[in-house]
């Protein structure tokens, strides 16, 4: 037995609840506005490289807030896998206008496009032996919602006088 009333006042009230999307499912091939939210760098469960994993949150859309992680092995002793991790962290410092990555947080909070497609897990099936199917990130790109920013950022932007053209 356990007494709430010291966690929530009177009593706990269910009613009052917001409801959380506990759909785990893998979202549905293509293309979707992103943000990254947190980032880890760890050494991968064999120890024989680095990975940085990548939380991304979609913004908008009838996914919102769902969240899709991304494990780049940006260190690795083979390297055809380490080349395919940095070439993809690459597409994201290119899509964010990132020049020199000195810490992941330079990442965060930025809008960007991610391509996400489906695939069987190769690990995982479900009690039933039925196959599991996640999610597969296959590039990145600059989100058009920060272009246009930029472009308009750029337009109202007044010129200094001594730019000014005499004619």
């Amino acid at each position: 037995m356990a007494n709430l009333q010291s966690l929530f006042g009177n009593a706990f009230n269910p009613a009052a609840v917001e409801e959380v999307n506990t759909d785990f499912s893998p979202l549905p091939k293509g293309e979707y506005l992103v943000q990254i939210s947190d980032s880890e760098i760890a050494q991968n469960k064999s120890n024989t490289g680095t990975n940085l994993t990548l939380k991304l949150v979609v913004q908008d859309g009838k996914y919102k807030n769902r969240i899709v992680f991304e494990n780049l092995c940006v260190v690795h002793q083979n390297a055809t896998a380490q080349g395919i991790a940095q070439s993809r962290l690459k597409q994201i410092c290119e899509a964010l206008k990132v020049k020199a990555l000195k810490d992941t947080s330079q990442l965060h909070d930025k809008n960007l496009v991610v391509s996400v497609d489906v695939e069987k897990d190769k690990y995982k099936s479900d009690m039933t032996g039925q196959d599991e199917w996640r999610n597969s990130i296959k590039g990145y790109r600059a989100a058009k919602v920060q272009q246009a920013a930029v472009v308009e950022e750029l337009a109202t932007e007044t010129p200094d006088d001594d730019d000014q053209i005499p004619w």
